[in-house]
């Protein structure tokens, strides 16, 4: 792999514990979401004001009210634009969604809602992604709302799909920020075909979401992006 010294390391905290540790490492950002046991909802109102307070790196926040699909009730897009009205008042740097469709597209008229109601914040569209029937189409759709970046694994498993991110690198249309398995074994073939890496238990002490962040592993992580 040729070393690139703008390869951006995204690191997932779960806590403001794991925001401070994350600081102290060479990660370029955070994302910030809670119950990470079922991919990640949003966290409370006073963790997100913390976060974007004491964070020197840009944090970006899940908007995500539940676990069970990324459909949602109107209830349920309601609280997310309540939440994205919150979020917009505080000092992080973005957020993190994706509502679809039953049949696999983007909802496209609540995505706009969302984009409208950013200021200044910026959107990343979530592993909600892989759910997608058409990858390419998609993120046509995505450039033309504004949205940065896509957090993707190119499907259910990132080791099988790395033709399938290269593409999607390749269009560059939006930033692909590749998640969902990234790990130190895989690393140097997944680096290839991303602009940005996103990890989460692969930078903890014990691999696990229940122990803590490794400074040491995440340093590890950035030095093998920008120098290897």
């Amino acid at each position: 792999m040729k070393g690139d010294k703008n390869m951006k390391l995204e690191v997932i905290a779960a806590s403001i514990e794991d925001i401070d540790m994350i600081n102290q490492s060479s990660a370029d950002r955070i994302e910030f979401c809670k119950n990470l046991e079922v991919g990640g909802l949003t966290p409370s109102y006073t963790d997100i004001e913390i976060a974007g307070n004491i964070s020197k790196l840009p944090v970006n926040i899940m908007l995500r009210p539940t676990a069970r699909d990324f459909f949602y009730s109107e209830e349920e897009f309601q609280i997310m634009l309540q939440d994205l009205e919150f979020i917009v008042t505080t000092k992080v740097a973005g957020v993190v969604v994706g509502i679809i469709t039953p049949e696999g597209e983007i909802n496209v008229e609540r995505m706009k809602q969302i984009t409208a109601k950013r200021g200044n914040k910026t959107v990343t569209f979530h592993k909600a992604f892989d759910n997608l029937v058409d990858f390419k189409k998609s993120l046509d759709i995505l450039q033309e709302l504004g949205v940065e970046t896509v957090l993707t694994s190119g499907g259910s498993d990132i080791n099988k799909n790395l033709e399938i991110l290269q593409e999607l690198k390749d269009y560059n249309k939006v930033t692909v920020l590749v998640g969902g398995g990234v790990n130190f074994d895989n690393i140097e073939k997944v680096v290839e075909a991303a602009n940005e890496i996103h990890v989460g238990t692969a930078i903890r002490e014990k691999k696990s979401w229940s122990s803590p962040i490794s400074i040491d592993k995440i340093n590890e992580m950035k030095t093998f992006l920008t120098e290897s």
